[in-house]
């Protein structure tokens, strides 16, 4: 994590898009039909500093939380420009989950963003989850990204997985709280434009696999847990003893 990641952010929210508006259905809508596509995003802005499966978990807890709590009352939320297919929708979501991906890059100061702290769901116990292995290339680009920013690392994403030009790079980085947007296109560009290997199931983080965890350290656990739990009902059926 670095220093950047701090710098580049908090723009004001005057300087947000608040216009056009659209309704949230539609982005309700735009959620259920791109998911696999923010999880991705998410997962690739995340530092992969959090290891593969804590990135995992908090990109479907980002990709999930975007939409507005406030639903039945079907409010009017900001769209944002170059959306899927002109979808704004889709523009609306994907901007809450960059959003929420650069926050969670940022070193916590004082108290936590909320997403910064652990997400509450989804959780998975027992079980380790990762996205399968891509090959040395793959490797190689996600050490590359580690190395950047999380704006710069966002940049490189809205480029090459968004397919989006660099003036509406800007734009988005923008809107979602990135003040020094130059600064990060120009992180980005010290990457090579390996832009292929973003669909690669290497960072897909919706087709994974499972495997156990530790489970010595699981089997040492239940045992002190044991011990402690009759311990606790030995000491209780002491007490109980007139005279205890």
């Amino acid at each position: 994590m670095q220093s950047q990641d701090v710098a580049q952010r908090h723009a004001p929210a005057s300087s947000r898009n608040q216009d056009p508006a659209v309704d949230v259905g539609r982005a309700e809508a735009a959620l259920v039909e791109h998911y696999p596509r923010l999880v991705r995003l998410a997962y690739l802005v995340l530092p992969p500093t959090l290891g593969r499966g804590r990135r995992v978990l908090t990109a479907h807890a980002l990709a999930q939380r975007a939409l507005p709590r406030g639903r039945k009352q079907r409010a009017l939320i900001p769209a944002q420009p170059a959306g899927r297919d002109g979808d704004p929708g889709y523009d609306f979501v994907r901007l809450r989950v960059l959003r929420s991906a650069l926050e969670a890059s940022e070193p916590r100061k004082g108290l936590p963003k909320p997403s910064q702290l652990p997400a509450p769901l989804p959780q998975v116990w027992g079980l380790r989850l990762f996205p399968r292995s891509g090959g040395a290339d793959e490797l190689a680009l996600d050490q590359k990204l580690s190395a950047l920013s999380g704006p710069a690392r966002a940049a490189y994403v809205l480029r090459g997985l968004e397919g989006l030009a660099d003036d509406d790079v800007r734009k988005i980085l923008k809107a979602a709280g990135v003040t020094r947007t130059e600064s990060a296109l120009a992180g980005a560009n010290g990457v090579p434009a390996q832009y292929a290997l973003l669909a690669s199931p290497e960072f897909d983080a919706c087709s994974l696999q499972a495997r156990p965890t530790d489970l010595m350290r699981r089997r040492q656990h239940t045992k002190a847990a044991v011990a402690a739990a009759a311990a606790l009902a030995v000491a209780c059926v002491l007490v109980a003893l007139p005279g205890g």
